[in-house]
């Protein structure tokens, strides 16, 4: 389980005295708390001196219990920043993944609604990256609208996202399904019509391809193969 701190709260018997302050040297702007001489966290210049901790100051049970919540608000943050840096994230799955990380659910949507607050988090944002992505995979609009509510992200924040990406890249989504099922013919072999209608339409469909003119495209590519290969098998 992640922690920011070293010890915790149910160790911490008795008095609870600062005896320690010092920067922390792998995170600039914050300062390293030792509580009893044994670090206690890394948090915040400014909320340190919110909280006016200073070397030798004994803390009462409540500001002790203040600066535990404080210290797992800051150890959610930089998890989740850490996380952002490898890839954008929609707000709740990122809430999501810090809870599964063990961290406190009320301190991680804080430290998510911090990232919020500071522009580092927004789904409309992080839908149409993913939209732009997808579409570069050759993800059908359904497909992605799927993925994006699968993490958390409003249907509607979701759809209006995917609407304005397919606009601006002039997105054609039968000629992207037309491309996707040649390549994927050409990688078939010689199956029977029938088997290969089946895989081409599955292989779609994972896409977000589907309905009648994905069915009606795919016979056409399959009667245009049996002409250029003249086996009679294939359908006219």
């Amino acid at each position: 389980m992640p922690r920011n701190r070293t010890r915790p709260a149910s160790t911490l018997q008795g008095t609870k005295r600062v005896t320690a302050i010092v920067p922390d040297k792998r995170l600039p702007g914050n300062l390293v708390v030792e509580i009893n001489e044994t670090r206690f966290a890394s948090l915040p210049v400014d909320l340190v001196t919110s909280f006016r901790i200073v070397t030798d100051r004994e803390l009462s049970d409540d500001l002790y219990e203040k600066l535990l919540h404080a210290a797992d608000v800051e150890a959610a943050y930089l998890v989740a920043v850490r996380m952002l840096a490898a890839r954008p994230r929609a707000v709740n799955e990122l809430l999501r993944r810090l809870r599964d990380r063990g961290h406190n659910p009320a301190a991680a949507a804080r430290a998510v609604g911090r990232l919020e607050t500071r522009g580092v988090l927004d789904d409309a944002e992080f839908s149409r990256h993913f939209t732009r992505t997808r579409l570069a995979r050759s993800h059908g609009p359904p497909r992605i609208l799927t993925d994006l509510l699968a993490r958390g992200v409003d249907r509607r924040v979701a759809e209006r996202a995917i609407d304005e990406v397919v606009d601006q890249e002039e997105f054609d989504g039968l000629k992207e399904a037309r491309t996707v099922t040649e390549k994927r013919l050409a990688q078939l072999g010689d199956l029977p019509p029938d088997r290969l209608t089946r895989r081409l339409l599955a292989y779609l469909a994972r896409r977000g391809y589907r309905g009648w003119e994905m069915r009606e495209m795919v016979s056409q590519l399959i009667r245009e193969r049996g002409s250029e290969t003249g086996d009679g098998s294939w359908p006219s």
